[in-house]
């Protein structure tokens, strides 16, 4: 077994700042997602998001959610000169690992821990490009000539380092890319860690935002969004779902060894018990229908936690609303755990705050947390009628009360990448 656990948590979703409104609106059982506010989105194909209910992000909100702290003034306005909070992730990235930090008793002590954080999927704004468009495509002549010249949004490990310049923190900072399983690959790497011997205490997890123009109207053309303007667009196993939801926010995490916990004084959260990741080698934006590596991933993360398929007691999926991702992933789990599916209970929050791309695997992870924390397994949102292709029980979109103690929380994303964490509750 791991010596990893969780000692603190911070998130941000659509249901606002602060890990205390994200357990209390699942365990609620309501929904976030609702009509893109932050930009003008009636001529795009999407009109709704997971958005988190913020229209403007700039030094006055962050102080005001980050309270009074020495030097906090200079620190905000050193990054607003530099645009750093022009890119929402950015902020939701430093909000979450503020909360988790402080709920995890973090100090001066704690210099040496190590950052790994999941890296969003797109880094320009389109406005930036707005001077060099031609007949309503880029020119590339002109962005080639622009004074200034037109430049990334922001640097791709931007939030890392915000977070590591406000912590002052001395570890390694490792930034993950692994597209929609990047938020879960990064807790998985900051447990390997710890089991390692290469850090005693990291701080992890995922933070995004497509909820632009550029995001929404990228996925758009994939195809991947419900092309519904209604809040129940995204809708998890039900046999009329029709795409997903973006979303956007952060989930972050303090994992340390448990040792290094017990001599701080700090009661664990959660026990990390076993991690995997694998990889499709099928299709960037499809699924390998047979879910055989997604069923792998599972395997091994049940291996390395010594567990056998009976003993998880319900499952995180990923749940996308998708029509190929779900039946997917339900034959995966049905190949790992067998007769037990039956049994098991499964829920996705997509439905409820979106995809949050990189940060979904970590906020999913958080969601988890409800089971120990109040013993209760959060519902699916918008699940009228399960789809026979998905034949698992599937909690519907009312919480489920449940004592649990081992959950499995999945994560699949583009490329192929597949993500497996368990975790156990801490006695």
């Amino acid at each position: 077994m791991s010596s990893a656990v969780i000692s603190g948590v911070g998130v941000v979703s659509a249901f606002g700042v602060g890990s205390r409104i994200f357990f209390d609106s699942l365990a609620q059982g309501k929904s976030g997602v609702g009509p893109i506010r932050s930009f003008d989105a009636r001529h795009f194909p999407v009109l709704v998001a997971g958005e988190v209910p913020v229209a403007g992000i700039d030094a006055d909100f962050l102080k005001k959610e980050l309270g009074e702290s020495p030097g906090l003034d200079s620190f905000l306005a050193g990054w607003s000169e530099q645009g750093a909070f022009r890119d929402r992730k950015a902020a939701f990235a430093l909000l979450a690992g503020v909360e988790a930090w402080r709920a995890a008793r973090c100090g001066p002590a704690e210099r040496s821990a190590s950052v790994v954080l999941a890296l969003g999927l797109e880094q320009a704004l389109l406005q930036d490009f707005a001077a060099c468009m031609e007949e309503g495509a880029i020119s590339w002549k002109k962005v080639a000539a622009a004074r200034p010249p037109i430049s990334f949004r922001t640097e791709v490990d931007l939030s890392a380092r915000l977070l590591t310049e406000w912590f002052d923190l001395k570890g390694p900072v490792v930034v993950n890319s692994s597209a929609c399983a990047a938020g879960t690959m990064a807790v998985a790497q900051a447990a390997a860690m710890i089991d390692r011997g290469q850090a005693s205490i990291v701080l992890c997890g995922g933070a995004d935002s497509m909820v632009n123009p550029l995001g929404i109207g990228g996925m758009s053309r994939l195809g991947a969004p419900s092309p519904r303007a209604d809040i129940d667009a995204c809708r998890p196993f039900d046999r009329r779902r029709d795409g997903l939801v973006v979303g956007e926010g952060a989930a972050v995490f303090v994992v340390e060894a448990e040792e290094h916990a017990r001599v701080r004084g700090i009661t664990p959260l959660a026990r990390v018990l076993g991690w995997a990741t694998t990889q499709d080698g099928y299709r960037v934006t499809a699924p390998r229908p047979d879910g055989s590596c997604a069923r792998k991933a599972m395997q091994l993360a049940l291996k390395k936690a010594g567990l056998a398929p009976e003993q998880v007691q319900y499952i995180n999926a990923h749940g996308t609303g998708t029509p190929l991702n779900d039946p997917a992933e339900a034959r995966a789990i049905r190949d790992v755990f067998g007769a037990h599916a039956d049994k098991i209970p499964v829920s996705s929050i997509k439905g409820a705050v979106g995809h949050l791309m990189a940060a979904s695997g970590a906020i999913e992870l958080a969601a988890c947390l409800l089971a120990f924390e109040r013993d209760l397994l959060p519902g699916t949102c918008n699940l009228k009628e399960l789809d026979p292709d998905c034949p698992l029980a599937v909690i519907g979109p009312e919480p489920r009360a449940a004592k649990v103690d081992v959950v499995l929380s999945n994560s699949f994303g583009f490329g192929g990448q597949n993500a497996s964490v368990i975790l156990g509750r801490y006695s």
